[in-house]
């Protein structure tokens, strides 16, 4: 287990040699914390608290639609985004 940011983002990064679009899979790690961040923020500021599939799926959502703003031009829908990954 990487001990630092830098160690998880690296070995992340090793692990995605073979991804068929290494740009989505390098945003996938931020896409998580971000999800992570705003849930503890809403957990802590707001009292509300969602299921661990809530936080999954926002996930998920973030990173396609970063990918949209990325890949502007597409139409990028989930599935094209998790396949590509």
């Amino acid at each position: 287990m990487p001990r630092r940011i830098t160690e998880a983002l690296k070995s992340w990064e090793e692990a995605g040699v073979l991804a068929k679009d290494r740009t989505r899979w390098r945003i996938i790690p931020a896409s998580i914390w971000w999800a992570t961040w705003k849930e503890r923020n809403s957990r802590c500021f707001e009292s509300i608290e969602n299921s661990m599939q809530k936080v999954k799926l926002n996930c998920i959502l973030l990173l396609c639609f970063w990918c949209n703003q990325l890949y502007s031009n597409e139409t990028v829908s989930i599935i094209d985004v998790l396949d590509s990954i």
